[in-house]
């Protein structure tokens, strides 16, 4: 049983969403994330997500519980805001 005051970065499996992990991570509190340049970032990190796959991957930031939601600020456009 894990210790609930220790935070420890969580068990990711597969490599486009431990990219995304990283990139959320290295992203300032409420920074505005733009799809298409954010897409092309992770492609650069070494991901292979289309532009719909990101979006959906904001979506669900919210439920896989890794500190951050992003909200959605429309036409493309999150913020994402750290907890």
């Amino acid at each position: 049983m894990s210790d609930l005051f220790t935070m420890e970065t969580p068990e990711i499996k597969g490599r486009n969403k431990i990219v995304f992990y990283e990139a959320i991570q290295s992203l300032p509190d409420k920074a505005i994330v733009e799809i298409t340049p954010f897409t092309q970032r992770l492609r650069a990190m070494g991901a292979t997500l289309s532009e719909e796959s990101t979006s959906r991957y904001l979506r669900f930031l919210k439920d896989w519980k890794w500190g951050a939601v992003a909200i959605a600020l429309g036409k493309s456009k999150y913020q994402v805001r750290k907890y």
